[in-house]
């Protein structure tokens, strides 16, 4: 290779081009753009069948590689432009350093052939006067080319200088694409239609996951399923974790197993969606994204308590054992369903066992999330540790519920669109459940959650009694508990702190498609009010449950200890309650105002009235 060849090497105008390709590309800011559209697009999370705020930041997610693209072929683009500008720049004076090179060459040549042929003829110095000139031309081309030569070299190792470092920066942007591509969602696992059999229930043919949710009706389903081998059944729940994992009619036990699968990988995927948003905040800085890393990272959270916290559990005997994990009777990131039972299964059948007397249903309201998920599992918890060996609880949150964040989730919990998404599942999980005969089926439902119950209720819903806690309404289309075809005649409770803050204005009032419907829980008849009473059942010093304040005693009826938890515990196991007893007050005229005093010694503080929760006959 001869001297200057390297610094002319290449087409700069084909880099040049390609950095302005580069430069001009949309593909990532048109993927990200269309990402945006999707997002604006989506429609109202109430009444939604999936959860639109999951599905919403499952899409920002996502537009995070877009944005790594873009970034990257803007970055490339620009390096190649540069690069391409130093390749035309050093050619230039690499062409024009060539051409004195040749010049220098040519004269070079000429003014050494003229020295040889002149010192060919041997003539004496006085002969050959011209001699000295053409030594110096010599001399003089020499040095040119010599100087030439070395200005080539240079645009050589400037050439190669400029390449080494544009190796660099397109490795560098290289990892930017490396990391666009890791950072894509993994794509979701399809199954592969494994079939079993034939072991169906009349003795033919095959099935597979699909084949046993057509057959819709749980109790065909539980046919079906009972019919399969132990083995055949792993088969399916491998091959579709969460459909098996969400079909009513499955064995809690074998739902948990499927339901472990899905969820252990979804929180894998929650770990791949924080640095996407963690890319995204590097990208655009300014804490944009850190209220969903923080989500995200609580959703994590709830799963290790779920999957990895430790539940006590009773087995027939009484004795009573740590379990790792709760059972996860369901669990489907996209439906925002998670459902949750603590207690014992029974080891042969994988449902509730014979000797389980009662079972309870928690249905939490507004705000309960994945997220948060942790605060449903130790009111289940608490509930669990004061009903005794023969209770066991699900905590059921099958739906997406309402938020109460400002600025744009101010009117949800207001919104009946949840409740018409959530009870139909809340009516056909309960009414699906294989209970033993003798067990009884308590549903207590919380705030928003009271809304959803009482629209499973009027939807059909089996239960043997029915607990409403702060409950923000019994649903828009319920007129009164007679509208209830299975429960109208059971047993109803209601508790309420007395200055509940959250709910105890709005209860009873609808209109402009907001509202829960006419019925004020608190007064309807058919619906029995429990005393909330004490923060330590039966110590007046400990304050009452409303001492809290009035929007902490939308949730200290829960509170572990409580008068008011004593009486949810009484519903459920079907012992005494203790009735409310309203404040007394009279009128104190203060001035030019008369102002309502409270009694003291009344409310809370009067003696407690017991009845049976049973057949509600006063208790001694």
């Amino acid at each position: 290779m001869t001297v200057g060849d390297t610094a002319r090497a290449g087409d700069p105008e084909s880099v040049l081009q390609a950095g302005s390709t580069l430069k001009a590309r949309t593909v990532g800011s048109d993927a990200f753009n269309s990402l945006v559209s999707a997002v604006t697009s989506l429609t109202a999370q109430s009444g939604a069948a999936l959860s639109v705020e999951r599905i919403t930041t499952m899409i920002q997610a996502s537009s995070s590689p877009a944005n790594l693209i873009q970034m990257a072929d803007q970055t490339l683009g620009a390096e190649l432009s540069a690069f391409g500008g130093k390749m035309w720049d050093i050619e230039r004076r690499a062409n024009t350093a060539r051409s004195d090179f040749d010049a220098a060459s040519r004269d070079a040549v000429s003014a050494r052939m003229k020295l040889d042929d002149l010192d060919a003829l041997n003539l004496d110095i006085e002969c050959a006067p011209t001699r000295p000139a053409l030594v110096f031309a010599t001399r003089d081309a020499d040095e040119r080319l010599a100087d030439v030569t070395h200005r080539l070299q240079a645009l050589d190792d400037e050439r190669l200088g400029a390449d080494s470092s544009a190796a660099s920066s397109i490795s560098e942007q290289r990892q930017q694409y490396v990391s666009a591509r890791t950072a894509m969602p993994t794509p979701p696992t399809v199954s592969a239609g494994v079939r079993v059999g034939p072991r169906m229930p009349d003795g033919t043919g095959t099935t597979s996951a699909v084949g046993l949710a057509q057959l819709v009706d749980p109790v065909l389903i539980a046919e079906a399923w009972q019919a399969l081998t132990p083995e055949d059944r792993q088969l399916l729940i491998v091959d579709s974790p969460l459909l098996i994992g969400n079909l009513d009619g499955i064995a809690l036990r074998d739902r948990n197993t499927a339901n472990v699968i899905t969820a252990t990988e979804y929180r894998d995927e929650l770990g791949d969606r924080i640095k996407m948003f963690d890319l995204l905040e590097k990208q655009y800085g300014d804490g944009l994204y850190g209220s969903k890393i923080s989500n995200l990272r609580s959703e994590i959270k709830s799963l290790d308590a779920i999957l990895e916290g430790k539940f006590a559990v009773y087995d027939e005997s009484g004795k009573k054992s740590s379990q790792d994990g709760v059972v996860l009777v369901g669990f489907n990131p996209l439906r925002d369903s998670i459902v949750t039972f603590q207690g014992a299964l029974d080891p042969v059948t994988g449902n509730i066992p014979s000797w389980m007397e009662q079972v309870g249903v928690v249905v939490p309201g507004t705000n309960s999330n994945l997220a948060s998920f942790t605060g449903d599992l130790d009111r289940g918890k608490d509930l669990f540790a004061l009903s005794g060996s023969k209770s066991g609880y699900f905590t059921w949150h099958g739906a997406p519920m309402p938020q109460f964040e400002l600025p744009e989730h101010i009117a949800e919990a207001a919104e009946h669109g949840f409740a018409d998404t959530a009870a139909p599942r809340l009516a056909s999980f309960v009414n699906s459940l294989e209970l033993p005969e003798d067990t009884d089926l308590v549903p207590i439902a919380h705030s928003y959650g009271a809304v959803v119950l009482g629209t499973a209720e009027l939807l059909g819903l089996k239960a043997d009694r029915i607990v409403y806690v702060a409950p923000a309404g019994l649903g828009h289309d319920v007129t009164g508990i007679a509208d209830f075809p299975n429960t109208k005649d059971k047993p109803h409770f209601v508790l309420q702190a007395r200055n509940d803050s959250v709910v105890g204005w709005n209860q009873g009032k609808s209109g402009g498609g907001l509202g829960h419907g006419p019925v004020n829980p608190l007064d309807t008849p058919g619906v029995t009010r429990l005393e909330t009473g004490y923060l330590d059942a039966g110590d007046p010093d400990s304050g009452t449950i409303e001492s809290k304040g009035g929007m902490e005693t939308h949730s200290t009826p829960f509170d572990p200890n409580s008068t008011s938890l004593r009486n949810i515990v009484g519903a459920v196991k079907g012992g005494p309650v203790s009735l409310y007893h309203p404040n007394d007050f009279k009128v104190v005229q203060g001035g030019s105002w008369a102002v309502s005093v409270d009694i003291p010694g009344s409310g809370a503080a009067k003696p407690e009235e017991s009845i049976s929760s049973l057949d509600l006959s006063k208790v001694k």
